[in-house]
């Protein structure tokens, strides 16, 4: 490990531990000599918080009923827990109330991923699943139609207070963002996605939606990812983010738990997808984290343990840790060099590069042109950056 990086303590540890579905007999046991070693437990109820899997701690350590665990502590965690499965239980109802209303009725091929639907699908009790908010892909060209139909319901857009409602705006707002993010009209976030990785040409929107599975969840069919492409996708989403949230450990726990799951097939769509090395890492990686104390692991590949180090400096640092680690990637769809190859970090640099000169919305809200004109806005950009830049302010008096 870095010399610089402090090992987690007790109550980070436990957290770990805690971050799966079931414990074994042997996780019982080292679950409850960390108890022994906790003095605060509303910090353990906070940190459990912040790292959205409160609600699950809170029945692990019901099951388990620590000594060292007063009434009084218990009742104020199971308090705080019970306001959060309330609130997953709502984000779960919106997302109902998003198929009902708008992809149903309009027909749009699309699917969920993350969040409710995932716990809907892969977790025994969902509530106990963090939500804070709603991830959708659906195709690029039904996107202006599905906005169109929300903002009408009441969906309000969160990337830009002045987009028209119109369809021509709304097409032109897609083609600029690969990631639109709405409010429900009851404060939900939900994006709307047209790309699983912002051009990384790693998914096909049409092939994963093509590929999609019927669930059923309160009584409303849902759509989402195979098992096993879901289970490839989050190593190399949460890897991109370090594991910056325990959650993300139980939906890994979670999903191997299902019927559907199988290691074979999530191997073979690894493969298929270019990410062999970020599957084997993660596994390596939470077959540690059963470990009281995962950094003391002999069995750890140079790969797992560099994931490990990041993960520790996230839970430690939180979102300032890994905002300095995201500037140090070597792109944006991958956290670490051995996940990609020279070619791709060349090619996602001139992407990077050539990003300032692409169109923005607000090229568009300034100068409305219809579609046939909009290559000028490639030629005007420059310039409006240039005034924007150098404009002369008056002083104020």
């Amino acid at each position: 490990m870095s010399a610089e990086l402090n090992p987690p303590d007790a109550t980070h540890r436990l957290l770990i531990l805690l971050a799966r579905l079931k414990l074994t007999e042997a996780q019982r046991q080292d679950a409850l000599t960390l108890c022994n070693a906790i003095h605060d437990w509303h910090e353990v109820a906070g940190r459990a918080e912040r790292h959205l899997m409160l609600p699950l701690v809170h029945r692990h350590l019901h099951e388990l009923a620590p000594p060292t665990l007063s009434p009084a502590d218990a009742s104020h965690m199971r308090q705080r827990a019970l306001m959060l499965v309330q609130r997953n239980l709502f984000v779960a109802g919106e997302q109902q109330r998003l198929v009902a209303d708008i992809l149903d009725p309009l027909d749009i091929p699309y699917l969920f991923f993350k969040g409710p639907a995932l716990a809907a699908r892969y977790y025994d009790e969902p509530a106990m699943r963090s939500c804070r908010d709603i991830d959708l892909l659906v195709p690029r060209h039904r996107c202006a139609e599905l906005l169109e139909s929300a903002l009408q319901q009441g969906y309000r857009p969160l990337d830009s207070e002045t987009l028209a409602s119109d369809r021509q705006s709304l097409a032109f707002f897609v083609a600029a963002k690969s990631v639109v993010t709405l409010a429900s009209p009851a404060g939900v976030s939900i994006e709307v996605h047209h790309e699983m990785d912002r051009g990384a040409g790693i998914y096909q929107t049409d092939a994963l939606l093509d590929s999609r599975e019927l669930f059923l969840a309160g009584g409303t069919r849902l759509y989402s990812m195979p098992t096993s492409e879901l289970f490839v996708y989050i190593c190399l989403h949460n890897t991109r983010h370090y594991w910056s949230h325990l959650h993300w450990l139980v939906d890994l726990d979670a999903i191997q738990r299902h019927p559907d799951f199988d290691l074979a097939s999530a191997y073979a769509c690894a493969e298929r997808r270019g990410l062999v090395t970020t599957l084997d890492a993660c596994m390596e990686f939470y077959r540690a984290l059963a470990a009281p104390e995962p950094e003391h692991s002999s069995h750890l590949s140079q790969r797992s343990r560099e994931i490990l180090e990041v993960f520790f400096m996230t839970l430690q640092g939180g979102l300032e840790a890994e905002l300095a680690l995201r500037r140090k990637r070597p792109t944006r769809q991958f956290g670490f060099p051995w996940q990609t190859t020279p070619s791709y970090r060349w090619a996602s640099r001139i992407r990077k590069w050539l990003k300032p000169l692409k169109p923005t919305y607000n090229d568009y809200h300034h100068l409305p042109l219809p579609p046939q004109w909009q290559w000028l806005y490639y030629a005007i950009r420059p310039y409006r950056a240039l005034i924007k830049r150098t404009r002369f302010r008056w002083p104020s008096r």
